[in-house]
């Protein structure tokens, strides 16, 4: 059962125990590796590597990333790369390095250059829309049809003024199977610098939580929750 509120500036994700996470949101659901955005890719890429890294190794991308990680500039920093347990290129410039089989760490490239790389924390994106963690308020009431959350997002400091920049689209509940709650990023404008935040809200439930389990669906692939702010 979906449930959705519109809010006016945060929105949320819960998961109650249990089944498929990826694939309930429509055909154009993607991930990112990043809550800022990234290179957006899709789902498929979750369900493991493509290649296994001596198979990685003999495809153009394979060996610029060898040239650069063994060797190269950038030996000082290989120790993930040499960790990790499998490759897929989703594009000519763009490759995801896996370890136990999800995305750990991904790479951009322009030809042989390696323009840049870091850790991957995939989560998911609809249009322009991406996938908010949150944090229950206090401890959770078991018999509570109303669980006030705290949803992450983003403001800017200008002049020591805050503005928030992350605009609530909706909070989703799925229950006995999950909840999503979609943030839309507003780009910054002006000089000014970023901070995360923590923004009020509310997620409704159509029958007590009971004994079934909160999962934080802004994380893919969903986790449980296991502290409040």
């Amino acid at each position: 059962m979906f449930r959705r509120l519109l809010l006016a500036t945060v929105a949320a994700s819960l998961v109650a125990s249990g089944c498929s996470f990826l694939g309930t949101l429509g055909a154009e659901e993607a991930v990112s590796c990043s809550y800022g955005g990234g290179s957006p890719f899709s789902k498929t890429y979750m369900d493991g590597p493509e290649l296994a890294p001596d198979e990685f190794r003999q495809t153009p991308q394979g060996q610029a990333l060898d040239a650069f990680f063994v060797g190269g500039y950038g030996e000082v920093e290989a120790g993930p790369y040499g960790e990790l347990d499998g490759f897929s290129i989703v594009s000519n410039s763009f490759v995801l390095g896996y370890r136990d089989g999800l995305p750990t760490m991904d790479y951009t490239l322009d030809g042989d250059d390696i323009q840049q790389w870091g850790g991957c924390n995939p989560v998911l994106v609809y249009g322009n829309r991406v996938a908010s963690r949150w944090y229950p308020v206090g401890p959770i009431d078991a018999t509570a049809t109303v669980l006030p959350i705290r949803v992450e997002g983003g403001a800017c400091v200008e002049e020591s003024e805050p503005r928030i920049i992350t605009e609530v689209v909706s909070i989703e509940v799925v229950e006995t199977e999950e909840t999503v709650a979609w943030t839309r990023e507003k780009g910054f404008t002006g000089m000014c610098a970023g901070v995360w935040i923590d923004i009020d809200a509310e997620a409704e439930l159509a029958s007590p939580l009971g004994a079934r389990a909160l999962l934080d669906a802004g994380l893919v692939r969903p986790a449980p929750v296991t502290e409040t702010r």
